[in-house]
């Protein structure tokens, strides 16, 4: 396999690095690269290259995060370029975005799936047990597989793809005024340290949101204490996380690298 050859990949909770990771097993093991870990310097791909896009949808639209890498990330024309994204519900407009971003330069998205995943986004509702979840992932392996066969041999397929919704995503990174620290905060810094936009810093020991939030929900999902809520809707609901991923897979390297 190439060595150029990779899969990108942007994750809050783990389901999106779950399915990079089952991909790159079935692509001879192409190497996973984290999107919060910063750009690659120079220019990548070419023509005997594959490189993977996987990612969540949010709000049917792209990730901020994940547009900022794309814009920012060199990539020779004749690259095969696949993407796959998870999603709750509504997905298939972040597809849509991201051939049109790749387009701007001078790209295009040769492969594109949406594959149903656990739901995660518990401020606005409250995430499946652990059993529905760990059956729901178990679904997914076999579209993955398919995904990866149809990759292996540079299948050229989009799925058909709705309009982007991007009203829905206006001004996101300004919401993280409602997130609250409870007594229960132990100090311990892991939501500083898994935020993969670098969106939270301890500040005499209390986390505080910096106002360039993805809404990613790693930081609620993955407290060890459960001490981090957004306001007065997420009291009573569950906090899920992929149980197949370690959250130190999910860590920045670079604490001080943004994507924006």
């Amino acid at each position: 396999m190439d060595t150029s050859s990779c899969i990108y990949w942007f994750s809050g909770t783990g389901n999106s690095l779950y399915a990079a990771k089952r991909l790159s097993a079935e692509l001879e093991e192409l190497p996973l690269v984290k999107m919060s870990d910063g750009v690659p310097y120079g220019t990548v791909g070419g023509k005997n290259v594959k490189i993977g896009f996987v990612f969540p949808s949010y709000f049917g639209n792209l990730p901020r995060a994940v547009r900022a890498f794309i814009e920012k990330l060199e990539i020779e024309p004749e690259t095969y370029l696949f993407a796959v994204v998870t999603m709750g519900a509504v997905g298939q407009g972040s597809l849509a975005a991201l051939n049109s971003a790749l387009k701007a330069k001078g790209c295009k998205l040769n492969y594109g799936r949406g594959i149903r995943m656990p739901a995660n986004y518990v401020i606005k509702y409250n995430p499946a047990d652990s059993d529905k979840s760990v059956s729901k992932i178990d679904k997914t392996d076999k579209r993955l597989s398919k995904f990866a066969a149809e990759i292996k041999t540079k299948t050229q397929s989009i799925k058909k793809l709705p309009m982007t919704f991007n009203t829905l995503y206006k001004n996101i990174e300004a919401l993280d005024d409602a997130f609250i620290v409870t007594e229960s905060c132990t100090s311990c810094g892991l939501c500083e340290k898994i935020c993969p936009v670098n969106n939270i810093r301890l500040v005499n020991d209390t986390p505080e949101w910096l106002h360039h939030c993805e809404h990613c929900v790693a930081c609620i999902s993955w407290c060890p204490a459960q001490a981090i809520e957004y306001g007065g809707r997420t009291q009573s609901r569950r906090r899920y996380r992929n149980s197949r991923i370690q959250v130190a897979e999910l860590m920045r390297q670079n604490q001080e690298t943004q994507t924006e």
